[in-house]
Order: structure tokens, then sequence, then C-alpha cells
């Protein structure tokens, strides 16, 4: 059976559900959480997804200060990082701990017996 393809989360749905979770008020369970999800954004999601997203994103400054006023208002941007601008990678000259130049001096053909 395929696995359908599920839309991720809208960063309003994320700061709502933890603005819902760190109510200092009133205490939610994730279960809760997402009935409260699927009333307001009319979004069916789990209660594992809920947790799943407020597990990864709850120490994140940007769903801490977004507001509700803005989350309707808001655009949706696309990010795009800055790549890092390094330089290739040039290997250091290799320094041996032997001598190379040992056994110059010596002709093979006098080891072997003849």
């Amino acid at each position: 059976m395929k696995k359908e393809n599920r839309r991720k989360l809208s960063d309003a749905a994320i700061a709502f559900i933890i603005e819902e979770r760190d109510n200092p008020h009133t205490v939610h369970t994730f279960e809760e959480i997402s009935k409260l999800v699927e009333k307001k954004f009319e979004i069916s999601i789990g209660r594992g997804a809920v947790s799943k997203s407020y597990h990864k994103h709850k120490n994140n400054e940007k769903f801490k200060n977004f507001s509700k006023e803005d989350s309707n208002q808001r655009k949706v941007e696309p990010q795009i990082k800055d790549q890092l601008k390094t330089e290739p990678y040039v290997a250091k000259k290799r320094i041996r701990d032997f001598d190379e130049d040992a056994g110059k001096n010596y002709n093979i053909d006098d080891f072997f017996k003849k």
C-alpha cells in the first residue's frame, strides 16, 4: 500500500501547537491539541505528528515570536540560505619519517644466491 503524500504543517499551525502546549493557564495533551488544530486550521493531524512538531520546534525563536495577527497576513517567502564560499582543499606535502635513500648504495643482485 502506498503512503500518501502529506503536506507539511504551516508555520501558523506549528506556532499554535507550541503556544497551546506551553500555555501555563491550561494543560492540553497532544490528543487535545490535535483536535484544536483540526478545528482551527481544518487539518487532520494525529497526536504523534503534534508531538513530533512540538519537540522539533519548541526551542525555535521563530515560532515563539509568531503573533496571531501576523499569522493571517504573513506571506510565504522562500528561505534561501547563504552558501558558504570555501576554498578548495589543498593537500599538504607529506613528511616521511624514514630515509628514502637508505638502500641506494646496495645492489639487489648481491642478496640473491646464484
